[in-house]
């Protein structure tokens, strides 16, 4: 069997988990279901994100990195804000035995909009929906040159005491590896956040993903991390993540930026 060729069936989906995950910035992989008011703007960026996946079956490694993978927000009216995402440095290698492939460029762009279709100021919940589409603008081959796109619902609400819920449902349309047709891929996360003290908190965030393709693709995350305010309205998030299942990535290092103004 061709090791390259079989190595990239099996992980096909790992660079497009990348880009995906990589345009849904926040306080954790997890949206948010807040809009942003109308004159403000809201940045979030994934300063440095480190993806690390070994196969154990046929000696191979393959390493992501992106670098300041942002999302700017505006708000057009109380309810819905206008997003657009740009990965501005992408870089993915594949080593298989003494052969070493790497791709490095630009990532591709993302056009969102989000609107928070519903509210409960007495428990401080909220729920939207977020239609995107990802438009190929990428350089230097580290993406698929097609267009996809989907649909994101987030919740979250507030247990009081400084604790906050969230989880999010999702559903894609992805170009398949072999260029054949489009498959679609679910995806759940769910996060719980809690404040400790001053102005450091902690959370915990599981994923799930599985592809139409093969029910073999089905992987998660389970991780956490810590925030920092730095600002009333400027955040760092220190995020660490450990792959579920045989086709996940084996662990995502990430390290975000929030900041409204």
């Amino acid at each position: 069997m061709n090791t390259r060729r079989s190595f990239r069936r099996r992980h096909w989906w790992v660079p497009a988990f990348w880009l995906i995950v990589a345009a849904r910035l926040g306080a954790q992989v997890t949206e948010t279901p807040q809009t942003i008011a109308p004159g403000s703007f809201f940045l979030r960026m994934d300063a440095i994100s480190i993806g690390v996946n070994r196969d154990r079956v046929e000696p191979s490694r393959y390493n992501a990195l992106g670098l300041a993978s942002t999302i700017l927000s505006t708000g057009l009216t109380r309810d819905v804000d206008l997003e657009v995402g740009v990965q501005f440095f992408v870089k993915q290698t594949v080593q298989l035995g003494g052969t070493r492939t790497s791709h490095s460029g630009r990532g591709d762009v993302s056009l969102r909009s989000k609107w928070t279709f519903w509210r409960d100021p007495t428990r401080g919940a909220a729920a939207a929906v977020i239609p995107y589409v990802k438009l190929p603008s990428n350089t230097g081959g580290v993406g698929n040159n097609h267009t996809e796109g989907g649909v994101i619902v987030p919740w979250s609400m507030s247990l009081g005491g400084g604790t906050e819920l969230g989880a999010m449902g999702q559903w894609d349309i992805l170009r398949n590896a072999g260029n054949t047709r489009y498959d679609s891929r679910w995806f759940a996360s769910g996060f719980l956040h809690q404040h400790l003290i001053g102005s450091l908190g902690a959370y915990a965030e599981t994923t799930l993903a599985v592809s139409s393709a093969s029910a073999s693709t089905l992987a998660g995350t389970l991780g956490g991390g810590v925030t920092f305010d730095l600002k009333k309205k400027l955040q760092l998030d220190y995020g660490l993540s450990r792959g579920l299942g045989g086709q996940a990535t084996d662990w995502i290092h990430v390290l975000r930026l929030r900041w409204e103004f």
